[in-house]
């Protein structure tokens, strides 16, 4: 089974970097797939941010490990190209798409309602380029721009909710749920099931989160589900941000793949979507081609 991260940033060294961008880009591009190789994942998508992993470093990143990450990218939605740069998006090796986020800034939603997404979000449905929505608090207005934008692909992060240590979870941590399950209703709506781990109360395999998955799966169909880890949040180590210290829903690579992987909860063919093929699908990020083998050669 093909184990794809729908969610992942370039992880921040443990040790600062003093031997030039060029390396840097080599040292992020070999701890993630260390990273990935040892928690036994195939794939990953990097979500670029001008704040935690530039464009550039992520499209880098992509282009040279091509079979194995992928890149969505954080574009100025005020830019005056801002329909030219979404349409001509996926020309770029290994970009799969873009995100708009809504949480941040504090009230950059109300610029959503204001219509300042408007070229992005027209120029991704015309072009059919997947929109990764960052919308904790704010899904009605994301259910608003997928009424308004039929056979537009939006993905929302992290279940739509509040996840730990960069924001506190809410109290309770599953409060607005109910936000995304009414989403459910809308076809072009996708979520990922990325950072649950966080919210959880209980150790690993983390039972008490399992209901409101389940509840998650139901509504939407592992058809429009997609896995996903966020894991460099998670270990509270991204670019950019101080480290934060370990707190309750710290958890490891391995098991924020392995509590839903090896769950009797979910048969073969949901697993065979939730762990990639949903996002090959959705993110159209088609498989590499294995080489041909060489044909035998007489000797």
């Amino acid at each position: 089974m093909e184990i794809i991260d729908a969610h992942l940033h370039l992880p921040r060294p443990w040790s600062e970097w003093e031997h030039g961008e060029e390396s840097f880009l080599d040292l992020q591009a070999e701890l993630l797939l260390g990273q990935m190789d040892a928690a036994g994942v195939d794939a990953a998508v990097l979500i670029s941010d001008p704040h935690v992993a530039p464009a550039d470093w992520c499209t880098a990143v992509s282009t040279r490990h091509p079979s194995r990450v992928a890149t969505v990218l954080l574009f100025d939605e005020t830019a005056p190209d801002i329909a030219d740069q979404v349409a001509h998006a996926r020309e770029v090796p290994g970009v799969l798409g873009v995100r708009i986020t809504t949480a941040w800034p504090p009230n950059n939603v109300d610029r959503l309602r204001a219509g300042v997404y408007e070229g992005l979000l027209k120029a991704a449905e015309k072009d059919g380029v997947p929109v990764c929505v960052l919308g904790t608090g704010d899904l009605p207005d994301v259910a608003a721009v997928a009424r308004a934008h039929p056979s537009l692909p939006l993905i929302i992060d992290h279940l739509g909710l509040n996840q730990p240590p960069f924001v506190p979870a809410d109290d309770p941590p599953w409060h607005d749920l109910e936000q995304l399950l009414e989403l459910a209703e809308l076809p072009n709506i996708s979520v990922k099931i990325s950072g649950a781990p966080t919210l959880a109360r209980t150790s690993y395999p983390y039972p008490d989160i399992w209901p409101y998955l389940a509840r998650v799966i139901e509504a939407f169909g592992v058809d429009r589900c997609m896995w996903g880890t966020d894991q460099h949040r998670v270990f509270g180590r991204l670019h950019g941000f101080d480290p934060v210290p370990r707190y309750p829903g710290y958890h490891s690579y391995a098991q924020g793949l392995h509590y839903l992987l090896d769950s009797d909860r979910l048969s073969e063919s949901d697993k065979t979507a939730l762990f990639g093929g949903t996002a090959r699908r959705v993110l159209g990020w088609a498989a590499a081609q294995a080489p041909a083998e060489a044909a035998d050669v007489p000797g």
